[in-house]
């Protein structure tokens, strides 16, 4: 199975990389680079870092009804595991995370996973607010304002039914128990268990002030990044609103959530064309702002986590080990 999704991946990541540059002229790519401003490197970056510092304090928010450890704490795992899935095939620089996080503060694999999956819930229930609102405000086609809509309704159901889960988690657990009676009954334990796992991750959002705290960061965390695309079509003088950034977003976050290769290469350009060709920019100049945004990207967020994983005596391969024997138990 994991080789399966190492190949699909690549070939995936291969065909978005042809998609994108299939419009495109080197000669378009090297004018564009020639006359670009250099200065919006800098915000950024420093976007970038205050991406991943807000994500390790929202980390430190979801295991704080079970173990107290700060932001800053966190943010070696958060960086490492980055840099593990610049460099890994198939996303697993998410255990390398796991692992970093469990040896060093001894926080048991599940609890971290379960915290992880509400992670990637409130993401995703984020960024489809932040990019049907976008969507809506920049006055795209019918078909993206039909999008938008249908959008903006499945946020509003995850947040309703996040917050029913953190409150009501035993009640659900016995609704299904006792009344799913047509579903087998092994599935039906299998499916309480589950539940039961996610419920670890949604107890920080028990109280009001905690939910309230993992929105809001997650809203500055992910306009952080939107930040990020935005600066990196300033520099090539782009005419476009900053809201273009959360589009460019919305479509990146989409298109990761499928196989890819490590590094996210050709992914990220495509999401770019996407996203640009559809106000009118040539794809020329929307990849050159992709490998703007992503060279940079890549290297500094890369080097930073391989720098920390030395300092705290951890490898990748400790994280292979690990998970290796965790399979075998």
């Amino acid at each position: 199975m994991k080789k399966l999704l190492i190949l699909s991946g690549l070939l995936l990541s291969v065909l978005f990389l042809f998609l994108a540059l299939k419009d495109t002229d080197i000669a378009g790519i090297r004018n564009a680079f020639s006359d670009a401003e250099y200065w919006p490197i800098v915000p950024m970056f420093l976007s970038i870092l205050g991406f991943y510092w807000l994500k390790a304090l929202r980390w430190s928010v979801l295991l704080s009804p079970s173990y107290t450890v700060s932001g800053s704490q966190l943010v070696p795992a958060m960086m490492a595991g980055a840099a593990g899935n610049n460099l890994l095939p198939a996303h697993f620089g998410e255990l390398v995370r796991v692992y970093f996080a469990g040896e060093k503060f001894s926080i048991p694999k599940s609890t971290v996973l379960a915290t992880l999956v509400v992670e990637r819930l409130f993401d995703i229930l984020v960024v489809l607010l932040l990019f049907s609102l976008a969507l809506l405000a920049e006055g795209y086609s019918r078909i993206y304002y039909g999008s938008a809509v249908f959008l903006l309704a499945a946020a509003c159901v995850i947040l309703i039914a996040s917050v029913l889960l953190a409150r009501f988690t035993d009640q659900f657990i016995h609704f299904i128990e006792y009344k799913f009676t047509f579903i087998p009954l092994s599935l039906r334990g299998k499916l309480a268990q589950q539940i039961r796992y996610l419920s670890t991750g949604l107890a920080a959002l028990g109280t009001k002030k905690l939910y309230l705290r993992v929105i809001i960061n997650s809203v500055l965390q992910w306009l952080c990044h939107a930040a990020c695309f935005y600066f990196s079509l300033l520099a090539f003088d782009l005419d476009v609103s900053p809201l273009t950034g959360i589009i460019i977003l919305g479509f990146t976050v989409v298109g990761l959530t499928l196989p890819t290769s490590p590094g996210f290469f050709g992914t990220i350009e495509y999401c770019y064309v996407l996203a640009l060709t559809a106000v009118g920019i040539d794809a020329s100049t929307a990849v050159s702002a992709a490998i703007f945004y992503h060279l940079p990207a890549w290297l500094g967020v890369t080097v930073i986590g391989l720098v920390l994983l030395r300092v705290y005596h951890f490898s990748f391969r400790d994280a292979e080990l690990a998970d290796q024997r965790s399979s075998e138990a």
